[in-house]
């Protein structure tokens, strides 16, 4: 079976359309998403004059066979994360002006208004995303994989911070012991080709790079498929030879004020 997986869209529809013709030509039987439909910053992405978060949502509706909660997604409606680490979050966080949050969770939980534009869901989109879970746990026969937008405990990347080695994951790699999980894939590091940790290593394959996964825990953060500052891109797993592979989109990336350029 091949599986699809892209994460990060971030309310750019051109790129979403693009890499849905992409995988549909190579003829994916699955198609799995990590996370993060919405939030749309200024210095960070250029599709300022297209982005469009509701036809992002309902194409999400229509095509996906997995579709996750990401952190941007979370803020947008005003919701909490059910995995919150250390932060006792209280019930009125989302009612609190910006510098109280900030007091509140000590700098460590984004903090999105400085430069995020509305992505003015409808009500429809707006119970769409809640209704979304913040992981999933796949069956492929030999073995199990987990599909979230980060790493446990922190599931939707609610705080900040970005894994750099293998001891950062010991919490993950139980979560995955615990649930017989043989293989994680995740979002949100907008890596320019996929990072691949094992409980004692990692490594960094390149787009076009194809790594079959060795049988022993792995952890994988992908690409994102926005047009950002980031090299954007996707994946495609092959579950029976195991074989991953990063296939690029080569969209020009974002420079300062190009938000408002095209």
């Amino acid at each position: 079976m091949l599986i699809g997986i892209i994460s990060d869209a971030h309310e750019d529809i051109v790129r979403l359309e693009k890499t849905l013709k992409i995988l549909k030509k190579k003829k994916v039987d699955k198609l799995i998403f990590l996370g993060d439909m919405v939030g749309f910053g200024v210095s960070s992405y250029s599709h300022f004059k297209t982005r469009d978060a509701n036809k992002v949502a309902d194409i999400m509706k229509k095509e996906f066979d997995v579709v996750l909660i990401g952190n941007h997604d979370l803020y947008a409606i005003g919701k909490l994360p059910f995995y919150r680490g250390n932060i006792n979050f209280p019930n009125d966080y989302y009612s609190l002006d910006y510098f109280k949050r900030k007091k509140l969770t000590g700098g460590q939980v984004y903090l999105y208004e400085a430069n995020q534009l509305s992505p003015m869901l409808t009500d429809k989109n707006e119970k769409y995303l809640d209704s979304l879970k913040e992981y999933e746990i796949r069956d492929y026969g030999d073995y199990k994989i987990l599909f979230s937008h980060y790493n446990y405990p922190d599931f939707t990347a609610s705080f900040v911070g970005k894994i750099k080695k293998s001891s950062e994951l010991k919490e993950h790699f139980e979560f995955m012991k615990e649930n017989d999980c043989l293989y994680s894939f995740s979002g949100h590091g907008h890596v320019s080709g996929i990072r691949i940790f094992t409980e004692k290593k990692s490594k960094k394959i390149k787009f076009n790079e194809k790594y079959v996964l060795p049988n022993e825990l792995v952890w994988l953060n992908g690409p994102t498929i926005a047009n950002g500052v980031h090299k954007n891109g996707f994946m495609i797993f092959n579950t029976e030879t195991r074989e991953i592979e990063a296939i690029p989109l080569k969209t020009k990336p974002h420079t300062k004020y190009g938000a408002f350029k095209n």
